[in-house]
């Protein structure tokens, strides 16, 4: 059997997606007995859901979505059940919507913000339920106590931010493997998008969200500031890739604005959130983005 065809047929569709749930068994399994495979879990999960979004009929993602957690959940009733929670069931959610986002043609880097949000939320929300609700563990406080960090003054900041980049790594590398996969079946990842505006959009809104939470709740203010990152740079490496004289000039002028306004901004902002301050670095690469893509796109001399 081809497993990169497309599936037709209910007999085909059904017969793949039991073959699909079977691998994810599989590598659920498998962890049970060596966790330290549960690293190499965390990317197949999603993987899988991204093709069987990709090559089977969107009616029957009901079914695979189900019949994987269903089979997970009774492989792990022997060895801890949270596991489908932690790993399986956020792991189908971002697989398969990760596939549905590709095959809209959704721009790459659209796609990597929303999901990276998706599954740090799904993540968090796992993890609290877990810890208030079903078995009383809380994982943040174990991870701590391993690395030495039980006294530590700003836990609550550092709890959001270690989720955040477990995720972000998480979503990053199955971006790889996705896009490896899915070229294999002449669908092409969008890296391109002509509504550039749409970019401006989640760095808006998170550095809104940051300022507004350094005074109302502190602990999510370095959270928001790092949700910027991906799109700033996404856009940093378009800048530098423009070739164009004037755009380095501004570059390295904004990072001479940057570095000045931050050692004298640092002393009046409170800790640990001086990081906030990124959203000065952040505005001046947008406004430069900006200028190029809106009001000087066919302008300025290329270095050649």
């Amino acid at each position: 059997m081809n497993l990169v065809k497309k599936r037709e047929t209910p007999i085909k569709n059904i017969a793949y997606i039991a073959i699909m749930s079977a691998i994810n068994v599989l590598f659920v399994t498998i962890s049970n007995f060596l966790p330290i495979l549960f690293l190499i879990l965390v990317f197949v999960l999603p993987l899988t859901s991204v093709i069987v979004t990709i090559l089977c009929k969107k009616s029957y993602l009901p079914l695979y979505f189900i019949v994987t957690f269903l089979l997970c959940f009774s492989v792990n009733l022997g060895f801890g059940i949270y596991d489908t929670f932690i790993y399986v069931l956020p792991a189908l959610i971002t697989g398969i919507l990760f596939g549905l986002l590709i095959e809209k043609k959704v721009p790459a880097i659209l796609i990597l913000v929303a999901i990276s949000i998706v599954q740090f939320g799904l993540t968090y929300l796992t993890f609290y339920i877990l810890d208030k609700f079903i078995i009383q563990v809380n994982f943040y406080e174990s991870l701590y106590k391993l690395f030495g960090l039980t006294e530590f003054a700003y836990k609550p900041a550092l709890t959001l931010i270690f989720t955040y980049i477990i995720a972000q790594i998480q979503v990053s590398l199955t971006y790889i493997l996705v896009k490896y996969e899915v070229n294999r079946i002449g669908l092409e990842v969008n890296l391109e998008f002509k509504n550039k505006w749409l970019l401006y959009i989640p760095t808006i809104i998170f550095g809104i969200l940051s300022m507004i939470s350094y005074y109302t709740f502190p602990s999510w203010t370095i959270l928001f500031v790092l949700m910027s990152l991906t799109v700033i740079t996404y856009q940093f490496i378009n800048l530098i890739l423009s070739r164009r004289m004037w755009v380095y000039i501004l570059l390295v002028a904004s990072v001479i604005i940057f570095v000045f306004t931050f050692a004298f901004l640092y002393q009046y902002i409170v800790t640990p959130n001086q990081l906030v301050l990124l959203n000065i670095f952040f505005a001046l690469i947008t406004i430069i983005d900006i200028l190029l893509n809106y009001c000087f796109k066919d302008k300025g001399k290329k270095i050649e």
